[in-house]
């Protein structure tokens, strides 16, 4: 069974603290936008009704609350139906993971949203909760996809066996792709600055990975084959 590249898991733990530190130094210095934050929302600006604008709208309500939680409902009934168990066990534990962890780091920042918003949103602004949400369900997309090409044509005994770690995947660049349209969204919609929108990014993609690193090593210390390979799936 595939566990993630070691690099890749190197470099969750600095993202996250990098993204915490960054959102209590917001906190404790009461500090407005960077000059980056700044720049970019000027940057990034559009016209109200334009087509730009409209792509941006919609991008917002598929990523709001009410539509992560409906494609998540029905990615996990394809899931269940189709007896990928692990895989829909995969989705909603990281996605409630990223749920969690970007609400309480956005009660604890408490940093406001820009002020000439064109499309109205609520609460506070660190991080965004739409690029968590997009970084985070496109990332677990994109492992599921990579992970059952690998284990494609596996038997039982190989789906418990030390594999190699877990490669490139083209699925994975159609998550970048997503993520970047949906952080380009919540920044020229101006409701969030920039540095929400990549703190949201690197808290859904950390949290996608070691959630699948936590059920493969729990799928690699079990002791009913049987068990192991549906965690495998």
């Amino acid at each position: 069974m595939s566990r993630q590249p070691p690099w890749l898991l190197r470099a969750t733990l600095p993202a996250v603290l990098l993204v915490i530190a960054f959102g209590l130094w917001l906190h404790l210095e009461r500090i407005g936008p960077t000059p980056v934050d700044q720049s970019w929302l000027e940057f990034v600006g559009l016209d109200r009704g334009s087509v730009p604008y409209w792509i941006a709208v919609v991008l917002a309500e598929v990523g709001g609350g009410t539509g992560v939680v409906i494609c998540t409902a029905l990615l996990t009934g394809v899931f269940v139906l189709r007896r990928r168990l692990r895989s829909a066990l995969f989705l909603v534990t990281t996605m409630l993971a990223g749920i969690a962890a970007s609400e309480i780091l956005k009660a604890i920042v408490t940093r406001l949203r820009p002020g000439d918003q064109l499309y109205e949103s609520l609460g506070f602004s660190y991080p965004s909760g739409h690029s968590m949400g997009a970084a985070a369900l496109a990332m677990s997309l994109a492992i599921i996809a990579c992970r059952r090409h690998q284990l494609r044509g596996s038997t039982a005994q190989e789906a418990q066996a030390q594999a190699p770690r877990m490669g490139f995947h083209w699925s994975f660049i159609l998550a970048g792709i997503w993520i970047l349209g949906m952080m380009w969204s919540r920044t020229a919609l101006q409701v969030h600055w920039l540095t929400d929108t990549i703190a949201g990014a690197f808290i859904g993609i950390a949290v996608a990975v070691l959630v699948d690193e936590f059920w493969t090593l729990t799928a690699q210390k079990t002791r009913s084959p049987r068990f192991a390979l549906w965690l495998a799936g």
